[in-house]
């Protein structure tokens, strides 16, 4: 499991990467709100139940809601081991963006 300080530290990365992540991706979803998505996780230490709650498959698309549920796995220390952080995973604007 994640301490404060690591969790605290994630955050931050993302919301320093945010204004450079592409808005949309290649399939038209939503980057950004998949980004706050996890961003409200880790603020708020939610748990699967609380994710689909706030989340619910009808009412976002998929990958805001993958995107939370890959949040808590890296809290709950569950992601591929070869992953950085969640901020380094986000698709970068391109520079004539």
């Amino acid at each position: 499991m994640k301490t404060k300080e690591q969790i605290q530290t994630e955050i931050e990365a993302l919301k320093i990467v945010r204004p450079n992540v592409r808005p949309r991706s290649a399939f038209g979803d939503d980057n950004l709100a998949a980004l706050d998505a996890q961003v409200q996780v880790l603020e708020n230490d939610w748990d699967n139940n609380d994710i689909y709650d706030e989340f619910d498959r009808c009412a976002i698309q998929e990958s805001v809601l993958e995107s939370a549920l890959y949040a808590r796995q890296w809290i709950n220390d569950e992601e591929d081991p070869d992953d950085g952080g969640l901020a380094e995973g986000w698709p970068l604007k391109e520079k004539s963006e």
